[in-house]
């Protein structure tokens, strides 16, 4: 059986790596961006007309067509562009995309 107390650090190391919005080493040149919607937090980590996105608030099983849709609206509310089509690839927590600024 395992104890409650047993999970405390893992629990922890959860919560602290699940804020964790540094960008990957390509991207630690690019502009950092944050933004909220509806409820949902990213940081955007842009380079040129590339982008990723970390989303940063705590979500409960989120289903992937509501991240990649809010994901979206903040990229397009802090960059201006939109995400060119085919490029978005990633899972609930950070995702890459190519720009569209035309």
């Amino acid at each position: 059986m395992i104890r409650i107390s047993h999970l405390a650090p893992i629990l922890f190391l959860v919560t602290l790596l699940a804020g964790c919005d540094s960008p990957s080493p390509q991207f630690m040149r690019g502009e950092r961006f944050e933004a909220e919607v509806e409820g949902s937090r990213f940081t955007i980590w842009r380079l040129g007309e590339a982008v990723e996105i970390y989303r940063t608030s705590p979500e409960v099983l989120p289903r992937m067509s509501e991240v990649f849709a809010k994901a979206e609206a903040a990229v397009r509310q802090t960059t201006g562009c939109g995400i060119d089509s085919g490029s978005f690839k990633g899972d609930a927590a950070l995702m890459i995309a190519a720009l569209d600024c035309s």
